[in-house]
């Protein structure tokens, strides 16, 4: 029997989302939160706020992020995005971009 690692990949993206009001912590944990909740997501680091939009039930936040995902599969870069598109709060993801792999692999990013 042999076992296969699943390879994490670093990635910077810019996501809306959606935080629930009356959450205790800032606008930034809320959305580290939002994003720490995807199946996939094993570590995101909120690096700005871009924009806020308060609603009567939640507030729809637009951040900068850098993160480390578990991705199976040859197109990593659209298989994270669907990840965190399919992602519960999770509105938009634009830009995403994976780091370059610290084996010199190529720089991978998803269509516009």
């Amino acid at each position: 029997m042999s076992l296969t690692a699943t390879p994490t990949v670093d990635a910077t993206a810019s996501v809306s989302l959606r935080v629930p009001r009356g959450e205790s912590g800032d606008l930034e944990t809320g959305a580290a939160a939002v994003l720490a909740g995807v199946d996939a997501v094993d570590a995101v680091t909120i690096d700005r706020v871009t924009g806020v939009d308060p609603t009567w039930t939640d507030i729809r936040v637009d951040v900068s992020v850098a993160l480390t995902a578990t991705i199976d599969g040859d197109d990593r870069a659209s298989t994270l995005q669907t990840e965190l598109e399919d992602g519960f709060g999770v509105v938009a993801v634009d830009g995403l971009v994976l780091a370059e792999s610290a084996e010199g692999g190529r720089r991978d990013e998803t269509p516009q």
